[in-house]
């Protein structure tokens, strides 16, 4: 929070820290999740060698996240047996060490778009995928919605 004093060799957010709810519940086998949104400004012109402004693209949301295989199989039963399916749902992400304030990303409307998977020789943990979305309602950073 702006005006508070940093903490040095405390804790603060990281991996332990995070949450993040599926249809099927509680991730405990999410090794990774990323997400990220854009909405592109472009110069505009008319006479002249410099911009007279600027036009407004589309926004645009998406993300992956990294599962060990008995949690995929968990998502694929919590979303009916497929994860292409055409009802959207919605991940939370929260991030809650102890002693600080949580923070919760929402990221509603969404759909997989792919899902990838290998396995190898010597692996430890062999068969995990990773799913890519699209998020189809602007991302709720803590709350607060990006557009």
């Amino acid at each position: 929070m702006p005006g508070e004093n940093p903490t040095i060799n405390g804790r603060l957010y990281d991996w332990g820290s995070v949450e993040i709810q599926l249809p099927s519940g509680i991730a405990v086998g999410a090794t990774e999740i990323s997400y990220n949104d854009e909405m592109g400004r472009e110069a505009r012109y008319g006479k002249g060698r410099t911009p007279r402004g600027f036009g407004t693209k589309n926004y645009k949301a998406g993300g992956s996240m990294t599962l060990d295989k008995d949690e995929a199989q968990r998502l694929r039963e919590g979303l009916g047996g497929k994860v292409y399916g055409d009802t959207p749902f919605d991940i939370v992400v929260s991030y809650a060490p102890e002693g600080k304030p949580v923070i919760t990303d929402t990221l509603p409307q969404v759909l997989i778009t792919k899902s990838d998977t290998s396995a190898k020789q010597d692996e430890d943990n062999t068969g995990v995928e990773k799913f890519d979305f699209t998020i189809f309602s602007p991302i709720k950073w803590n709350g607060q919605a990006a557009v």
